[in-house]
This record gives C-alpha cells, structure tokens and sequence, in this order.
C-alpha cells in the first residue's frame, strides 16, 4: 500500500527523514481498508529514530490523518523533531508543522491556515450537526495554533475565519515559525554568499574609502582656489 509519506533512517546516527510531499490522504485510505496500518506503521517508523527531520510541502488533506501525524510527533521524545517547509504548509499540513519543536520556512514558503470544511448530504438536521462536528475541529486546531504562536484564541480564530496565507517572514514575525533557512549564521556545509548586510557593509566601506582618497584632492584644490583668488587680487591692484 502506498503511503503519503516516506521515511528514511540514517544508520549511522539513528536520526531520521520524513517527506510529507502531496495531499495528506483521504479519509477512505486513513480509515479504511489498510489506513490503520499506516498510522501504526508511522508511529513504530519515529520509535526507531533519535532526532526526526520532516519536510513538507502539503495542500493539506484529512484532518484526521493530520491529527495523528501531529500526535506522533509530539509524542517522539527521543530525540529533537525539526520541521522544514520547502513548499507550502497549507490547511491541515500546518497543523503537521506546529509539531516540531524547531519550525524552519525556506525564503519561498509559505503557510495557509484556515476553519475546517467538509462535503455531505442530508437534511437540515444532519447539516447542523455536520456544523457543531466543524466546530469542534476548529477548537482543537485553535489549540495547537495557539499553542505554538502564543497568540490568543480571537486572534486565531480571526486568521482562520480570513484563510490566512503567510509567507515566510510573516510566519516567524506570528510564531509559527521559529525561522528562515538559509539565512546568515545557519551552518549548512556550504560556501557562505555574502548576504545583504554584508554586501551593503561593504559598499558602505567602499564609500568611506573614496571619501577618504577625495578629502586630499578637496583640500587642494582649495588651496589652489585660494592661490588663483590672491593672484586675481594682486593683478587687480596692479592695474
């Protein structure tokens, strides 16, 4: 059975890989035929690893299947869970991310979060309970929201009820991110380019060296004003 996910384990660290790349599967594939042996096989993959790294880039999906990949997540205590959006983090994929303990957005990510929704037939009876069932979701996507940001329950509700996009930056400036890949100080094995407050650190000595190479050439031409201004002077009083 195919899987939404794929797992990788470094034997000689013991640390491990997971990339969450497409929709998080459909409630029929969770729950149905096989869909348990996922969730199992998922939780009983993270027991064999120390630290977890899981990347993402996910429209979203079953927020049941989300639940269960956030839970396992929380739940892993042998080691530090880092999450990396490289794509998107949208729907319930955010609330995937909310469950690393380090969460890093690449400069082109972005998140999207927003109330639950869902497709049914029935009567009116049905659709209200169908309504109260959204309801009860949303609080419990308010609370890893909340729990993550630090924000209160109205500010997030309002971020939901608006389908809220974020960018990289925004999702560090609101907490749902603890920060920017690729920025100056990460250590990732590769030659630093230097980064804009560098570059402009260096235009900005540069400028400072040909200020200090035209002082020189400013005092003497003045001098030589000067010269010409007393010449102009004595040839005047001579005539």
């Amino acid at each position: 059975m195919s899987t939404f996910w794929n797992f990788t384990r470094d034997d000689a660290t013991g640390n491990g890989t997971i990339q969450l790349d497409g929709e998080i599967v459909t409630e029929s594939d969770w729950w149905g035929s096989g869909g348990q042996v996922v969730a199992r096989s998922f939780r009983n993959r993270l027991a064999t690893c120390k630290d977890i790294t899981v990347y993402i880039n996910s429209p979203g999906g079953d927020v049941f299947a989300g639940a269960e990949l956030y839970t396992a997540l929380r739940e892993h205590t042998q080691g530090k869970v880092t999450v990396k959006v490289t794509g998107i983090a949208a729907s319930v994929a955010s609330l995937v991310a909310m469950a690393g303990d380090e969460v890093l957005m690449s400069p082109v990510a972005y998140m999207m979060i927003h109330n639950p929704w869902s497709m049914m037939a029935g009567n009116s009876a049905d659709y209200r309970k169908e309504a109260d069932v959204l309801d009860e979701i949303t609080e419990g996507l308010l609370a890893a929201y909340t729990a993550k940001t630090g924000r209160s329950r109205d500010e997030i509700a309002a971020m939901l009820d608006a389908e809220t996009y974020m960018s990289a930056q925004k999702c560090v400036d609101l907490g749902f991110a603890d920060g920017i890949l690729y920025q100056e100080g990460e250590d990732d094995g590769k030659e630093k380019k230097p980064t804009a407050s560098v570059m402009m650190q260096g235009k900005q000595h540069g400028r400072a060296a040909a200020l200090a190479r035209v002082q020189p050439n400013l005092a003497e031409l003045n001098r030589r004003a000067e010269i010409i201004r007393r010449a102009k002077i004595i040839g005047e009083t001579i005539r």
